[in-house]
């Protein structure tokens, strides 16, 4: 089996990296609104300053990624900034699928208040990771988180956050709860949709380098 490497995520990468989110979240709201808003995102992950945007690679593929940020408002006030052309790459599937719109108003509405909080450059968000479901096993989703952790250190961030889905969902809280994340709050994204908000301080956090990964 080849070694596996985490490195940046370049422009040309960006095809792969919504192909493992369309396997990865099946049936998610992001996933949805389809693979041109997809781009669009990580694109928008990719030209922040301050983006953490990693790939697990081996000689072959891409087998996962992690994608976030160190000062979350400020991303979303980038991503609102961008907010007519995402909308446009989402036009087709919210047109076939009037249902998705109630949803996409609310995640609208918490980017504009994650826009609205004040600078926050102590604090990165790990907003997405992903594993192809033929790597699954390997550690791979360990080894992206722990990398990013470390990178979100190096940038001067003091905490990580993250929220998850607190309902069916329960190998994934077992997973960050098991990296030493802590669930500080829930609250409700959608009347139907229940969210984890999961911390975790970095100086708490063992390197990357000094771990050894496990099943993720």
């Amino acid at each position: 089996m080849p070694p596996v490497q985490i490195r940046a995520v370049q422009a040309n990468d960006l095809p792969q990296v919504v192909a493992i989110h369309q396997q990865a979240f099946q049936g998610f709201h992001m996933t949805l609104l389809g693979s041109r808003f997809l781009a669009g995102y990580y694109q928008t992950v990719l030209d922040y300053p301050d983006s953490i945007f990693l790939a697990a690679v081996d000689a072959e593929q891409m087998l996962g990624f992690v994608a976030g940020f160190v000062n979350p408002s400020r991303f979303y006030a980038l991503l609102r900034a961008r907010k007519r052309a995402l909308a446009l790459a989402a036009a087709t599937h919210l047109a076939l699928r009037p249902h998705l719109w109630r949803r996409t108003l609310s995640s609208l509405r918490r980017a504009q208040t994650l826009a609205d909080t004040g600078d926050q450059p102590h604090l990165a968000e790990l907003a997405s990771i992903g594993v192809s479901p033929k790597a699954q096993g390997r550690g791979i989703g360990k080894a992206l988180t722990l990398t990013f952790l470390d990178a979100a250190r190096q940038k001067q961030a003091k905490e990580v956050m993250l929220t998850t889905d607190a309902h069916n969902n329960d190998a994934v809280n077992r997973f960050y709860q098991n990296l030493g994340f802590q669930c500080i709050r829930q609250f409700w994204h959608t009347p139907e949709r229940l969210m984890n908000e999961y911390r975790i301080a970095l100086s708490q956090v063992q390197l990357a380098s000094e771990g050894t990964p496990n099943d993720a």
